[in-house]
């Protein structure tokens, strides 16, 4: 009886190590551009970089499709096709007991880059002639959960019947401003295209939107 009893306790601490996911630690380290460092997503066309643990463990392997160790603790997810990537995690526990445990990351596209004149929500905005001056071109994702930085290194502004402006930097300068504030009447559309900027990582991005201004 007792060791039927022993049986089933051991088995049950197995189900219960291989079902609960707070064993390992496993969140994106502070060089991967994934926020909050908790999330478990990762993103298509990156090596996605991961720190993994089991603090209570005597050893532990981890196994997944696209997953590979690069350091102490240290290890990154190249997802593929699919929707998910699964990281199997198991090992032996300091009081000898074996586990076995699960952790799925969602695969997620590379969203492209938005671009946008004084934080106006979309593509196609209205300003008046006056809100052009000092006006700024940023770029954001729509994914909240990728944490990059956005630098517009220059941008082309095109007003109706006339040859486009060369600016450099995210600003419509004063000096700019004053080159096309005579040319603008109520009803024009300016085209402002050609944005260049650059992300703090090692990223193909190639497509972003132009901006259309409508003054009014």
């Amino acid at each position: 009886m007792n060791n039927k009893l022993l049986i089933l306790i051991y088995f049950f601490t197995l189900s219960f190590y291989g079902q609960n996911d707070t064993i390992s630690v496993v969140h994106h380290t502070d060089k991967d551009f994934v926020i909050p460092k908790t999330a478990k997503i990762v993103y298509r066309g990156f090596l996605n970089e991961v720190y993994i643990d089991v603090p209570n463990s005597k050893s532990f392997n981890v196994e997944g499709i696209g997953v590979s160790k690069i350091g102490k603790n240290i290890f990154t997810i190249n997802p593929s096709c699919g929707t998910e990537v699964i990281i199997n995690i198991s090992g032996v526990l300091k009081n000898g007991n074996k586990f076995s445990e699960k952790q799925i990351f969602s695969i997620r596209n590379f969203p492209n880059l938005q671009m946008n004149i004084n934080n106006l929500v979309g593509f196609h905005v209205r300003m008046q002639k006056k809100s052009l001056l000092n006006a700024v071109i940023k770029g954001s994702f729509p994914d909240k959960n990728i944490g990059l930085n956005c630098t517009i290194k220059s941008f082309e502004l095109k007003v109706p019947g006339y040859n486009s402006i060369h600016i450099d930097g995210s600003k419509i300068k004063e000096i700019d401003y004053n080159k096309i504030i005579n040319r603008l009447k109520i009803g024009d559309e300016i085209v402002i295209s050609d944005i260049r900027f650059s992300v703090n990582i090692n990223a193909l991005i190639c497509k972003t939107n132009s901006i259309i201004v409508e003054i009014y």
